[in-house]
């Protein structure tokens, strides 16, 4: 039973809340292997998501070819929308979203076991309504 508990680590899902974090399953420990999360960031229309990194610490590869974290602008998992895809120890730098959505997917699959926390707050953008005056 032990064990079954402990490969069932919940890890993803949509977050709505104006500003809140997330991170690696287990952090600050290392996460389990063969492991991928998707986060889905939603805050209010007119609004964007800044997304910033205060913990990262991936097994790095040049290519990220086996544990990277990859950052979407907007919901689809497309190239279109791929900010970047990261691993390594070196944070990636902030970033904002061109909407009001955005998506974190982490992948993992067996080797050096490290962990990331990414904190996230959604910046409101408010535009002046036009108001047009008709002349008669």
């Amino acid at each position: 039973l032990w064990l079954l508990a402990s490969t069932c680590i919940k890890c993803g899902g949509v977050l709505s809340a104006p500003s809140g974090n997330f991170s690696s399953p287990n952090f600050p420990g290392p996460y389990p292997y063969e492991t991928e999360c998707t986060w889905l960031i939603v805050v209010a229309e007119g609004s964007s998501v800044l997304l910033s990194f205060s913990h990262f610490e991936l097994e790095y590869h040049a290519a990220c070819a086996y544990d990277y974290l990859q950052v979407y602008n907007g919901a689809a998992r497309d190239r279109g929308n791929l900010l970047g895809t990261f691993c390594g120890r070196s944070p990636p730098p902030p970033f904002s979203s061109a909407w009001h959505v955005m998506a974190v997917v982490f992948h993992f699959n067996i080797g050096v076991t490290l962990f990331f926390h990414i904190d996230f707050i959604a910046s409101y953008q408010f535009h002046k309504a036009k108001i047009q005056r008709e002349l008669e």
